[in-house]
């Protein structure tokens, strides 16, 4: 039931009890039964009927959003440039350009890099919230892309919500042709988020080529030595970085909401500042890149973790040349016990081994014995089923078992328990079969 028609019953309601109570009022005082009290009682209900009145709604009146006004107080606390258009305002913010020179012939010779010749669209947002719902808007939109050898630096900030028309359409001025667009976590949240507003403002979005999300690849290159994937740790562990004391992502909603209802500016130029630092450290990743696991010498440097995972990925690729030249640069001192070292060496033979170069496999499980601890066993164990299964000689896999049960005996109390038990339980096996094969043999 609406509020007009509740009014309505609750009217006829009175109206009917006070007739009522009048018209009892008349008969008593006709008939004289009515004492002064009953009559007094009577009265007042009559008048507190008569003065009931249910609460209406009180609205203020604000006035329109002017959003002129806004947007040049938001251009004024950014040091940036107030952009009318036909759709609205918003506010234009370029940087000064930072010097990052990046190879993209090298850059491009690694596994899911753009081509040499795409242009790069480095974005990063802030929004009114942390969600995907539809009311979550992005207020401020950073930019970057690269001018020869400097990164060009761009903001695109919105004065209200009313003009987020003219902010998509900037957004889409700035984007160029068959760009590969660079963010971090953006094809799970900010390219989709922005996506939504395109559609929702009955525009398209604009087109790509290619979305190269970082942190899928940090995530698959650098995880197993970082304590987290955030942004600034990578900054922190990979780049060696240190920003200076920043804004929890969680407070920059609340701070721009504050803005919207006549807040100091200040604190949004901090954000602003907060936004620039997340685009120019996705250049630096880029370059980081580039620098430490382009094609060349580069790579001897690089962690010996890091080559094994980006083996991995050229593999993935169906790049094996450069999955094998990864490996064989991290399978390299095998006899310090690194165990990188060793899981490159392990990934190197079973490569060489799945594409049928049998004594590069078996040269590389040999070096594999010379391994502290378990390793050495695994070594042997390999070493027993190439002699069991490709020469055909019984005898000498057995006694490379034999060396395998060794190298267990000498490993205990060095840890890595369950690579000893795993190993323990295939080796009673392969010695069983190869007791029988070895009795048969000789019957």
């Amino acid at each position: 039931m609406d509020g007009t028609r509740l009014q309505r019953g609750l009217d006829n309601l009175r109206r009917g009890r006070v007739a009522a109570d009048r018209a009892a009022a008349a008969r008593a005082e006709r008939s004289g039964e009515a004492d002064p009290d009953i009559r007094r009682a009577i009265a007042s209900i009559v008048a507190a009927a008569d003065s009931f009145r249910a609460p209406q709604p009180v609205w203020r009146d604000v006035g329109p959003v002017d959003a002129a006004a806004l947007a040049h107080r938001l251009a004024a606390g950014l040091d940036g440039d107030a952009i009318q258009t036909p759709r609205g305002w918003y506010v234009r913010r370029e940087l000064r350009p930072v010097y990052l020179p990046v190879d993209r012939e090298r850059l491009a010779s690694l596994p899911g890099m753009p081509p040499p010749s795409a242009p790069l669209l480095c974005l990063d947002t802030e929004t009114t919230g942390l969600g995907s719902a539809a009311g979550t808007v992005a207020f401020l939109i950073g930019l970057a892309w690269w001018e020869g050898e400097r990164l060009r630096l761009l903001q695109l900030a919105l004065p209200d919500h009313s003009e987020e028309g003219a902010l998509l359409d900037a957004l889409a001025a700035e984007t160029p042709r068959n760009a590969w667009l660079v963010t971090y976590n953006g094809r799970s949240f900010d390219w989709p988020l922005l996506e939504t507003r395109f559609r929702m403002n009955r525009d398209r979005p604009p087109g790509l080529d290619a979305h190269l999300d970082l942190l899928l690849l940090v995530r698959r290159l650098f995880r197993h030595r970082l304590p987290d994937a955030r942004l600034q740790t990578v900054e922190r562990h990979l780049l060696r970085r240190h920003r200076a004391p920043d804004i929890p992502a969680s407070e920059i909603p609340a701070i721009y909401h504050s803005f919207l209802r006549g807040g100091p500016t200040g604190p949004l130029r901090v954000v602003a500042r907060h936004n620039a630092e997340d685009v120019v450290t996705l250049g630096r990743i880029l370059a980081h890149l580039e620098r430490g696991y382009g094609i060349g010498e580069v790579r001897r440097w690089a962690p010996k973790g890091d080559l094994v995972r980006l083996a991995r990925l050229f593999r993935h690729e169906g790049r094996t040349d450069e999955a094998l030249s990864c490996l064989a640069e991290a399978a390299t001192g095998i006899e310090g016990g690194d165990p990188d070292t060793a899981l490159a060496t392990v990934e190197l033979a079973r490569l060489l081994r799945r594409h049928g170069r049998i004594a590069e496999a078996g040269v590389t499980w040999s070096r594999l014995v010379a391994a502290p601890g378990p390793l050495a066993a695994l070594g042997w164990i390999e070493l027993a089923k190439e002699r069991e299964h490709r020469e055909r000689n019984l005898a000498s896999a057995w006694a490379a078992t034999d060396e395998a049960l060794l190298a267990l005996y000498r490993s205990r109390g060095q840890g890595q328990a369950i690579l000893r038990r795993g190993l323990e339980a295939d080796l009673a096996g392969r010695r069983a079969r190869l007791a029988r094969r070895l009795a048969r043999a000789t019957a």
